[in-house]
């Protein structure tokens, strides 16, 4: 599986690479342009199946992103992440099909339960 992480903040980089469920699974991160375009000729490109979305790099264009992500790709389970608490973001993002949405800071028991349920869904339903 395939699982791009869309930040430029060193702790969620450190804990991606940080976590054993990776072995067998392909991380990408990408944090070379906050342009919405250029995220997202990437996100086309490469069609992870997880894309953990950091608000905080791309505010405030990331509703936008999520959006355009969602009509594409409809299978792209996205984690959204954010230092953002107001609930005028909530409001803003949870309508457009997020699996999951996480107020920084984030545990890493909590990303490692998340993917570990992630890994065994998308395992589930190749078999």
């Amino acid at each position: 599986m395939k699982i791009m992480l869309i930040t430029d903040d060193n702790s969620l980089i450190g804990m991606a690479e940080d976590l054993g469920v990776w072995k067998d699974n392909e991380l990408i991160v990408y944090n070379e342009s906050s342009d919405p375009i250029d995220v997202l000729t990437f996100i086309y490109v490469e069609t992870p199946s997880v894309l953990i979305f950091d608000d905080d790099y791309l505010s405030p264009n990331s509703s936008a992103v999520i959006d355009s992500i969602g009509k594409v790709n409809k299978e792209t389970k996205i984690i959204f992440a954010t230092s953002d608490s107001s609930i005028e973001l909530g409001k803003k993002i949870s309508p457009l099909g997020i699996y999951y949405y996480a107020i920084k800071p984030i545990e890493e028991s909590e990303i490692k339960e998340l993917l570990d349920s992630l890994l065994n869904t998308k395992s589930k339903q190749i078999n």
